[in-house]
């Protein structure tokens, strides 16, 4: 059923995707590709290799290009449903969480995996580190340290945000019990093999002078708007659409009573459904 709801989803990208005209930063990350270096100015060298590789082998269409972007919008759609199954949700979870991140509720992800861009694969990479957590916090396995370093060290390559996904799961697991995953051998060497896979890329901003870093400062400077932290978080909201709000409840209910000792499935059977 899952793989259903990721096909649909899939679908209606490869549907609608030839409907409307480029988006400019479409165009921009086109010409990356016909240069394609370990880095760029205002952006990581992935996407560039993308276009590059999906123009190489289906053509200038606007479907071509944008195939590759609604890939990750289905495998997102998938690995949120088995995200559910690995935190002990029924079946019913599982779909609820797969259609809240497909169309009807999070239309954001729709829009993001609809044109060629960064933001296509970004959620992926997040949800794929999530995903591989949770299984090594579930399984007290911390071997994962590697699966999610090669997750992670692609992931920068495509965007250098996902250092604060990373940053926050380390504070997240030193504040818990988890802690203890973090002292093993294994965390320096995901985070070595992480390094590794973002090594050229590094390597290229230092040989150019860290421009990235040069466009951040000018950017903050001249071009962001500063916000307050409730803004914040209300933009986020807005980004996710309020009516997840009731998925944000049912979780919160399962965790609290987990956190009493009873298995997630056993509350979800005692209250009818729900993750």
């Amino acid at each position: 059923m899952l793989a259903s709801v990721a096909l649909a989803k899939l679908a209606l990208h490869l549907v609608l995707s030839g409907r409307y005209g480029y988006w400019i930063d479409e165009l921009y990350f086109l010409a990356c590709g016909d240069h394609l270096a370990w880095g760029y100015v205002d952006l990581p060298p992935l996407v560039a290799a993308v276009a590059k590789g999906s123009r190489l082998l289906l053509g200038d269409s606007l479907l071509a290009i944008r195939f590759l972007s609604a890939v990750p919008g289905a495998l997102l759609v998938f690995l949120a449903g088995r995200i559910a199954w690995e935190l002990g949700g029924s079946r019913f979870a599982q779909i609820a969480a797969a259609v809240a991140v497909a169309v009807l509720i999070a239309p954001v992800y729709l829009a993001l995996q609809g044109v060629l861009t960064m933001n296509a694969f970004e959620p992926l990479f997040w949800m794929t580190c999530t995903w591989i957590a949770i299984r090594m916090v579930r399984r007290e396995d911390p071997r994962f340290w590697l699966p999610f370093g090669l997750v992670a060290g692609v992931g920068f390559l495509n965007k250098y945000s996902i250092a604060f996904f990373v940053i926050a799961l380390g504070v997240g697991l030193l504040l818990t019990a988890q802690r203890r995953l973090l002292f093993t051998r294994w965390l320096p060497a995901g985070a070595l093999l992480a390094l590794l896979v973002a090594f050229p890329n590094l390597l290229w901003q230092i040989d150019h002078g860290w421009p990235t870093v040069e466009l951040l400062r000018n950017a903050k400077l001249y071009q962001h708007q500063p916000v307050t932290p409730l803004e914040f978080v209300w933009g986020q909201i807005q980004i996710v659409h309020p009516l997840t709000f009731p998925l944000w409840v049912a979780y919160s209910r399962v965790s609290t009573a987990a956190r009493r000792g009873l298995p997630p499935r056993a509350v979800c059977s005692r209250h009818g459904s729900g993750p």
